[in-house]
């Protein structure tokens, strides 16, 4: 009986170890990552062209940025203003909408969501000077219709750097 049942320990394990070894050279195929798109890196001293920003990491948003500065000169701000916020779901570290709604806040007249835009927007722009000065402007522009005309001229200045 002992032996017996030292017989089936030893077919249950071996059992055991082929179903685990069978197991284990199961292979599902894993679905391949498309690479990522190269990074353009400007030559050193190259200045940036005047064309789209380099913060549209998405095309989406590029053209929803183009679509939104088409309807800010069709005077669809409203339709802008939505455009804007779909380019900010898909990206909100993009500056670029930030601003252009800052400028259609400005439009408005809604001169404090204009400087809290602008503000934010140059939060993002890190050294994007044309961004930037452009923010600086909205801010300017804010300070001087509040009164402030000092801190509007230090805005300006700071739009020239």
């Amino acid at each position: 009986m002992k032996k017996n049942r030292r017989g089936s320990q030893l077919l249950i394990i071996l059992i055991a170890g082929l179903l685990m070894t069978s197991c284990s050279t199961y292979r599902e195929a894993i679905p391949q990552k498309k690479p990522a798109p190269p990074i353009e890196v400007p030559e050193l001293g190259a200045r940036p062209s005047p064309g789209p920003s380099p913060y549209h990491s998405h095309g989406i948003v590029l053209e929803l940025t183009a679509k939104a500065r088409r309807q800010m000169k069709a005077g669809e701000l409203d339709h802008a203003f939505s455009t804007l916020e779909r380019a900010l779901k898909i990206d909100p570290s993009d500056p670029v909408p930030w601003n252009m709604l800052a400028e259609i806040q400005l439009k408005r007249g809604n001169m404090e969501q204009a400087e809290q835009l602008a503000r934010k927007s140059n939060l993002l722009a890190g050294s994007d000077k044309a961004l930037r000065g452009r923010n600086w402007l909205i801010i300017a522009e804010v300070l001087e219709g509040k009164g402030f005309s000092k801190e509007a001229e230090a805005a300006k200045r700071r739009a020239g750097n």
